[in-house]
C-alpha cells in the first residue's frame, strides 16, 4: 500500500471512530451539522444515519397529519361511537349482575322507575278513563 492510500484509510477510520463515539454518547449526526442544539429524538437514538432520510420521514408524517379523514373513516367512527354507547348502556342497565347490590343499582332504580311511569297510568289518568268508560 502506498502512503496516499494509507492516509485515506487512516482518515476513514478516524471518521468512523468519531461517528461510533457520537452514537454511543447518544448524540447521532444532526442535519444542521455538529454542535447544533436542535431537538431530533430520532436522530439521537441513531435510527437515521442519513439526514436526508430523516427529512423525508418527517415530511411524510406531517403530510399524514394534515390530510383530512376520508368519508369511510368518518362513518366508521360514527358507527364505533354508536356501538360503544349501545353496549355501554346495555351493560349498565340490563346486564344481569346477580341479586346483590352493585354500583349500577341506584341508576337502574331511577331508570326503570322512569320507564314504568311512562308506560303505566297514574291514578288521575286511570280515574279519568273510568269516567269516560274506556277502562273497566
Amino acid at each position: 500500500m502506498n502512503s496516499e492510500t494509507q492516509a485515506q484509510v487512516q482518515t476513514l477510520t478516524q471518521t468512523q471512530a468519531q461517528t461510533q463515539a457520537q452514537h454511543q454518547r447518544g448524540q447521532g449526526l444532526s442535519a444542521e451539522g455538529p454542535g447544533s442544539n436542535s431537538s431530533r429524538p430520532l436522530h439521537r437514538k441513531g435510527l437515521f444515519d442519513d439526514a436526508r432520510l430523516e427529512t423525508i420521514f418527517r415530511r411524510r408524517v406531517e403530510r399524514l397529519v394534515q390530510r383530512p379523514p376520508s368519508k369511510f373513516s368518518r362513518r366508521l367512527q360514527a358507527l364505533n361511537y354508536t356501538l360503544m354507547f349501545g353496549v355501554g348502556s346495555y351493560m349498565v342497565l340490563y346486564q344481569d349482575y346477580g341479586d346483590r347490590p352493585h354500583c349500577f343499582t341506584g341508576l337502574r332504580r331511577w331508570y326503570f322507575g322512569k320507564i314504568n311511569s311512562m308506560w303505566t297510568l297514574s291514578s288521575e289518568e286511570e280515574k279519568e278513563l273510568r269516567e269516560r268508560g274506556q277502562l273497566k
